[in-house]
């Protein structure tokens, strides 16, 4: 009678499931239809609840719709729809874990990855909250980093084994898709698309886009943006395409990697541009298993480059070289970045400031400036020498984590550990030119998730080592 019994809990239980399911939809429709902020809200508690009852699908439905991020026309320092949800999303998990009676602080504190960017956390709050007059813009962007933070723990309290780390890159690859098919739309009906502007309709006039002229943004806010954000994902598609071990998982890392290739081109990026070459030469020179297959790999890649070079500048002139207005426009910013810095070296304006203060620096025509177009730039005028440090540490604690999971022998930590180092490295490069954070929200949270995949890699193995369970997959 025991088995009878438990089956039965078990169909109540899924029964109860698909009424929470039924009523959710039908919530979040009438949501809609009185109000967007409604909708929100609703959304958000709906993620509470259900990661506070560790439904594991809702994670990989986070990861899925990262890309697309509405705007919420209220006076709070929260100001788009995915931070509402990543701060649901983490107290929902902080209850799961209090309910399970599970430890908080080795989840919140243990790990080099996570105190190096609990490091850097630390130092931007400081620099824009004691050493410098918070503004509006700072309260927004930190509310933001805060979000990408929390996001961080939820990944690292939910991604537990191997199948959860594939299904959470396996969801990745497939929104990847996604926002490039609505990209290749976008070119083809030559507009940003009527579904676009329903998305962002209360968007910042600042960061509007100008009108349409081929160049793709797909779900972001910007161009180069999308171009950055599709960087990171590339060599996860990759990685996926050469050392998967399951055909579906192959063939999906294949397709993701020629969607989003074509894309990149389509932003007309010329920074985006630039690391993607510099990806591709990351994964002719890791991932071949022999010096001949590397020098063949390389040989191709070569190759591959110069001649897309040359036909990417035949068909888009924005690639066949820097117009006059790029070079002054830039120069000009990169001297105004450097006043900031001058003027506070030691912990800058303060994080997310830089827009106010460049105004007050220089002469901004029509609000073209809105961020240094260098990410070390930037750093160091917003955070100054101490966060640019922090920032360093932590990319450096990334990498070398990520070089010690490319080194095992596990199928996923190859996976990851090529994917984030050859991820960073792209923003590295694309940094040189262009700084996305502040103005592609999607684009952080993307980048955050590189530390979370390797946070939670590095809590499994001290989680081990102490004798702690790792709790059920997701996948």
């Amino acid at each position: 009678m025991q088995p009878a019994a438990t089956a039965l809990a078990g169909d109540q239980g899924n029964k109860r499931l698909e009424l929470l399911l039924v009523a959710t939809s039908v919530g979040l429709t009438l949501a809609a239809f009185f109000s967007p902020l409604a909708l929100a809200l609703l959304a958000g508690a709906v993620v509470l609840f259900l990661a506070s009852m560790r439904f594991r699908p809702l994670l990989l439905a986070i990861v899925f719709f990262i890309p697309i991020n509405p705007y919420l026309s209220w006076d709070l320092p929260i100001k788009d729809l995915q931070t509402l949800l990543r701060f649901c999303l983490f107290a929902g998990a902080f209850l799961a874990r209090q309910r399970a009676g599970e430890r908080m602080l080795p989840w919140l504190f243990s790990g080099r990855v996570t105190r190096a960017l609990l490091g850097y956390f630390a130092v931007a709050v400081l620099a824009s909250t004691i050493f410098n007059s918070p503004t509006g813009s700072v309260a927004r962007e930190l509310m933001r980093f805060a979000s990408y933070l929390c996001f961080y723990y939820a990944v690292v309290d939910w991604v537990r084994t191997d199948n959860d780390t594939k299904a959470v890159l396996q969801a990745l690859m497939l929104s990847t898709i996604a926002v490039a098919i609505f990209g290749f739309c976008q070119y083809v009906v030559g507009d940003y698309t009527g579904l676009y502007e329903a998305l962002y309709p209360v968007q910042d006039e600042l960061l509007k886009n100008p009108p349409f002229i081929g160049r793709i943004t797909s779900f972001l806010s910007h161009y180069n943006g999308l171009a950055a954000y599709l960087n990171m994902v590339v060599p996860f598609c990759i990685g996926f395409a050469v050392r998967a071990r399951d055909h579906f998982s192959r063939v999906l890392g294949g397709v993701c990697f020629m969607f989003a290739s074509l894309a990149i081109l389509l932003t007309q990026s010329r920074g985006g541009l630039l690391a993607y070459v510099g990806i591709l030469f990351l994964a002719a020179c890791m991932l071949p298993q022999t010096r001949t297959a590397r020098l063949r790999w390389v040989s191709v890649m070569v190759l591959f480059s110069l001649s897309g070079w040359l036909v990417a500048g035949m068909i888009f002139q924005r690639l066949s070289g820097v117009d006059s207005f790029t070079e002054v426009t830039r120069l000009t910013i990169w001297a105004g970045a450097g006043l900031l810095f001058a003027g506070n070296p030691m912990l800058g304006v303060g994080y997310g400031n830089f827009k106010t203060a460049l105004a007050s620096a220089i002469a901004v025509p029509d609000g073209l400036m809105l961020d240094a177009h260098n990410l070390y730039l930037e750093l160091l005028a917003e955070t100054g020498v101490i966060g640019f440090a922090a920032f360093a540490v932590l990319v450096i604690t990334c990498l070398r984590q990520a070089r010690r999971m490319f080194r095992e022998t596990g199928e996923m930590s190859q996976i990851v550990g090529f994917g984030t180092i050859a991820a960073i490295a792209g923003v590295l490069v694309h940094g040189m030119v262009e700084y996305v954070f502040h103005n592609s929200p999607q684009c952080a949270a993307m980048f955050y998730l590189l530390p979370a995949l390797l946070g939670a890699h590095e809590f499994r193995q001290i989680q081990s080592s102490v004798g702690d369970g790792v709790g059920r997959s997701i996948a």
